[in-house]
């Protein structure tokens, strides 16, 4: 036997050994839950979703601090104003009764200043009932959007598209 041929040899049982060892090592370690997986994937889906919320929320609470500021300054040269109560402005959630899918092609949305600040306003819903399905909503860019049967990839739309 040449030497090259008993190194590979060597090699070959060194490796069934691992491979062996290896596999006695595994079966005694305890199955993996599944179900904790999906449960986690569940979790980082739901954080995905909290920033827009939680900033939404963040700009309402100042807002209502600065016109608590603005009716303060009021009152001091005006208390009767102050019976009126302090002004708020308030945030309402509607709920839609199913997801909707939103290209951001310049036919479909366009931006616009409310307050000074840039706002997007939806021109067109691209899929009024869209129930693609581990598609995080509210989110921009998501890859599995491709599937969606409105977004047509000969005129570019396939990514940039927003369910909510």
């Amino acid at each position: 036997m040449s030497l090259q041929t008993q190194s590979y040899s060597r090699s070959w049982d060194h490796s069934v050994k691992e491979y062996s060892r290896f596999m006695s090592h595994m079966i005694t370690r305890p199955l993996h839950a599944v179900a904790n997986t999906i449960s986690l994937n569940e979790a980082e889906q739901l954080i995905r979703k909290l920033p827009r919320p939680i900033a939404e929320t963040a700009k309402l609470i100042e807002e209502n601090i600065q016109l608590a500021q603005e009716h303060k300054n009021k009152v001091l040269s005006n208390p009767e104003i102050a019976l009126e109560g302090i002004p708020q402005n308030k945030a309402k959630v509607i709920q839609l009764r199913h997801p909707r899918t939103v290209c951001v092609g310049e036919n479909c949305c366009r931006i616009i200043d409310v307050d000074d600040e840039k706002k997007i306003e939806y021109l067109h819903i691209c899929h009024d009932e869209c129930y693609l399905k581990g598609v995080v909503q509210e989110t921009l860019y998501d890859p599995k959007l491709e599937e969606c049967t409105a977004m047509n990839p000969e005129d570019g739309n396939t990514v940039k598209v927003f369910l909510f």
